[in-house]
């Protein structure tokens, strides 16, 4: 079974492993900053559908391209 991020940021600490520890818990924000600059970009997207213009409607295309990924 494979444990969290969390969880292994925990085992970490609990072991003594502060640096590992640490490191972890940065994995943990930049995957919190990666949810929020996602719902940015939705929400950006959805304020430009209206407009249609040649260069938003690009803009959208590629907007909702990014975020149909998993990346």
């Amino acid at each position: 079974m494979q444990l969290t991020i969390e969880e292994q940021e925990r085992a970490a600490y609990a072991a003594g492993d502060t640096a590992l520890a640490t490191a972890w818990g940065r994995i943990i924000d930049l995957e919190q900053e990666r949810i929020q600059l996602r719902q940015c970009i939705r929400d950006a997207a959805d304020l430009i559908d209206w407009e249609k213009t040649d260069d938003h409607t690009q803009w959208h295309a590629g907007a909702n391209k990014l975020l149909d990924s998993d990346a």
